[in-house]
């Protein structure tokens, strides 16, 4: 058939017109159909070690230099990713240590997460369990409910008029509340639980104070904590897929 030429010429001997005859006329777009329809998910999402649970069950059935492994370790996270040239069949399996609840509830080292005084003194009343010594957690306790009117007891008291709202704050943060509590909670998901001290910090907004839960102690044990787990959770997968590419991001 002439390409330039939609007509199309066919030669039948022999038709005796007893039945009809079907033509079908395909032409070559197969493979047009198939580079438009999605590819389907394969995606898994789960704990740290999931990429590694997925290799011992299916490293016989990729191939490892067509694989590749992801670490991000500020986000405590790996990824594995398999067929990773094929939209058809590639695979991302990925695991993340993630915080636990209570430590994300308190808002510790997050900066985003800022208490009113009276509403922490309530959270931490509700959570006492969280702290080895119940006297501290009670002072506490009072101490943060009684911080505005403290603070507005310090304001008034000013003989400057042009003295600073957030000094004095800070001066009753200092003053008012502990240097830092103890509490007894795991850092990330799981039944172990870790005792480290929290400090307070503070700003102002429309003049209102925040408090801020900071915790270097708390930061130095996940930051070993994830790195000891990842790596491990990485030799064991070069002991099993020895030659797929590890990639620090």
């Amino acid at each position: 058939m002439d390409e330039n030429n939609n007509k199309i010429n066919l030669t039948i001997e022999n038709y005796t017109g007893e039945k009809p005859i079907v033509i079908v006329y395909r032409e070559g777009v197969a493979g047009k159909v198939l580079d438009e329809k999605a590819p389907v998910s394969t995606d898994v999402a789960g704990v740290l070690s999931t990429p590694l649970d997925w290799l011992r069950k299916r490293v016989d059935t990729i191939e490892q230099k067509k694989a590749k492994i992801l670490v991000e370790r500020e986000k405590y996270t790996i990824t594995l990713i398999v067929n990773e040239s094929d939209p058809y069949n590639k695979a991302t399996i990925s695991g993340t240590a993630e915080l636990s609840e209570v430590f994300k509830k308190f808002g510790i080292n997050d900066p985003n997460a800022g208490w009113v005084p009276a509403k922490l003194g309530q959270f931490i009343r509700l959570n006492r369990a969280t702290f080895e010594d119940k006297e501290q957690c009670m002072k506490l306790v009072s101490a943060l409910k009684n911080f505005k009117a403290n603070a507005q007891s310090q304001i008034e008291k000013q003989h400057d008029p042009s003295g600073s709202r957030a000094e004095v704050y800070r001066q009753t943060v200092e003053s008012n509340l502990p240097k830092s509590f103890t509490v007894k909670i795991p850092i990330f998901k799981g039944p172990e639980k870790t005792t480290f001290d929290v400090e307070f910090d503070h700003y102002l907004t429309d003049g209102e104070v925040f408090l801020q839960l900071v915790s270097p102690g708390a930061k130095e044990i996940s930051d070993e904590w994830r790195d000891t787990a990842i790596d491990r959770v990485l030799n064991e997968i070069r002991g099993i897929a020895p030659d797929i590419a590890i990639l620090e991001a």
